[in-house]
Order: C-alpha cells, then structure tokens, then sequence
C-alpha cells in the first residue's frame, strides 16, 4: 500500500505480521491529498512544493517533477486511461500532464472559480465540484475542455460550494455531498434525480453499496455544543434513511466497505468504527487521535490515516473492498479517479 504522510510518499508491505516500509520518496512539501495510480502503474501527487511528483513503482522519480503551483486542499490529481494527469489549478480550472511529465501550456478548461474537489472520470467526462456550488461534466476528448452541462439550465446546480468527491451510483446516477446540507442524485445529463436534507456538514465524500444506498458522514457542530457526528445511510431507491450510526466526534472521514459488507469509518473523537450493513456498530477502537481520513481496506486489515501523522493499521473480518457499488474514496483499489463509460 502507499501513504502520504507530511511530505513522504510511503511504500509499505506487510512483513510478518507487521507493516514495514519499502521505500519512501520526499517531496519538497506537505502532501495535502492522497496518491492516486495510474494504469502505467506510477503514481502522482501533488506537493505544496508547487509541483507535481511521478514516482515508479520501485519509489523513483519517473520524470522530473511538473511545477504547477500550490495544490488545493481538497483536490487530488485524478489520471485517466491514457495515462495523462488532471489536476485541479488553485486559480482556478484544470490543466493536463501527459505521461512524459508535459504539462498542457495553458490551463485545458478555464474558470474562475476553483474546483478544490478530486474529481471522477468516466469514459471521456471529467466530473468536478465547483465552489460556485456547480457540478462541472468536463470532456476530455479534444484539444480544449468544455462543460457538457450547461449551468445556464441549472444542470448540475446545487446551493453552495463543493470539496467531496463525487460517487458513482450503480443506478445510474452521480451522487454527491453539496456543503448546504443536502445530498444530491444527478442523471448524467446533469438533471437533479433527487436530493436530500442531512442536518449536519458533510465534510467528507460519499460512498455506495452494491444496492445503491449512498452511505456519508456527517459533522454536527452547533455553537455552546460538543462537536459530534454520525454516518447515515440513505435508500437510493427511495431517499428514506435506512439508519444512523452516532459518534462521539464529527465524522469527516470516507467510510469504506468491505468484501463482507462490514463499513469502517473514522471520527474526530479519534475512534475507529464498524458497522454491519443494518449499521450496527460490530466494534470501536479509540486511536488517540482524530481520523479524518479515507479508508482502505488490506487483507485481513483495515487501514486509516490519524491527525498525529500515524497509520493505524486494525484487524478486520474484510479481505478486500466490495466489488460492486462505490465502496471507496475515487471508487477502486486502483485509485486513479477513473472508471469506464
């Protein structure tokens, strides 16, 4: 598995029973997203260094590293079949690094508001979250991006800005985690299916089982109150919540299912959880530090990343995430943002 701890990039194998590093790669920055894998097998991230770090998968730099400028605090760099690189400007738009480390000389799609948000791709559309509160469907598939949903009809409108990832639906639909409280279902024309009041933030992106229930963590912050959280389960079918699992912190971690239907999540309180698929709680285990982190999955393991800059590594009944729905942070093991049409 590979981690971003401060400015490291880690490779860690399992060894007897215990994690041990392979190789470690230092960047010149904090690493504020999470590594992504392309198809080439290389991974990217984007370093507040300003710049953009290929590493091979034996932990060297593959081409020297892209100068880009200082990384958004949500967005990770998402890499498509062909192996280019899409990054999220923090001035705003998107901008292309082919596999040789060549960057597009201009930005591929321009805007003035920022997509600090990692995106999905899907055949040849870009899917991002805007802080004009607007979903952009961006082609790929030309010299120069144009948005396939036009906002001037609405399409792909929420109320307010956008820093989750968005999830695909096996119902055919994207989902996604708005910041004014609701939790939107649009068909791939950009038309609002549904949405949803959560009371609470969601801070953290999505996820969605086999079935189609969207599952999302939810931070419950009121003045002259305890910080506190749950995750929610939400029918896709019906938008009725299914259940609600409460927390002692605020939930801004990306749960994770596993191959046994089992759902692990993080919280503020700095505890870890999982849940059965009726949501009740199996175990917790209190780490010490708050989790904000997405989780991963190993076999016989379940992996989360603390605020102190550890990895907590606990024993689970999973052996890989579930192989249908949306059942991690950017969809797939592989974890390069991009999926097939």
């Amino acid at each position: 598995m590979y981690a971003a701890i401060g400015a490291v990039l880690y490779a860690l194998q399992e060894k007897e029973g215990a994690p041990a590093v392979v190789w470690k790669y230092a960047t010149g920055g904090h690493i504020p997203g999470s590594p992504v894998i392309g198809g080439d097998g290389r991974l990217r991230v984007h370093s507040s260094d300003g710049r953009l770090h290929c590493i091979t998968a034996a932990g060297d730099a593959a081409h020297p590293p892209v100068d880009l400028g200082e990384p958004l605090g949500w967005a990770s760099p998402v890499v498509d079949r062909q192996s280019n690189a899409w990054i999220c400007l923090y001035n705003g738009g998107l901008l292309r690094v082919d596999p040789r480390g060549v960057r597009s000389p201009a930005p591929f799609f321009r805007t003035r508001q920022k997509f600090d948000s990692t995106p999905v791709i899907r055949g040849d559309l870009l899917y991002v979250g805007a802080e004009d509160g607007f979903i952009y469907a961006i082609s790929l598939d030309a010299s120069r991006g144009r948005n396939q949903w036009d906002p001037l009809t609405g399409a792909g409108k929420t109320e307010w800005f956008i820093n989750s990832s968005p999830a695909l639906s096996p119902l055919g639909a994207l989902i996604v985690a708005g910041r004014d409280e609701f939790l939107y279902s649009f068909d791939f024309d950009g038309k609002v299916m549904w949405k949803l009041h959560l009371r609470g933030q969601m801070l953290g992106s999505p996820v969605v089982t086999r079935e189609g229930d969207v599952i999302v963590g939810l931070s419950l912050i009121r003045r002259g109150q305890a910080a506190h959280g749950k995750l929610v389960c939400v029918d896709g079918r019906n938008q009725r919540v299914r259940w609600e699992a409460a927390a002692d912190g605020a939930v801004e971690s990306t749960p994770v299912i596993g191959d046994d239907n089992l759902i692990y999540f993080g919280d503020n309180a700095g505890a870890i959880h999982a849940l059965d698929p009726a949501g009740k709680q199996v175990w917790a285990t209190k780490v010490g530090s708050p989790v904000r982190s997405a989780g991963v999955i190993l076999p016989g393991r379940v992996v989360f990343g603390t605020d102190s800059g550890a990895l907590v590594a606990l024993q689970s009944t999973s052996q890989s995430i579930a192989s249908e729905g949306w059942p991690k942070y950017m969809g797939t093991l592989g974890q390069s943002g991009s999926v097939p049409g």
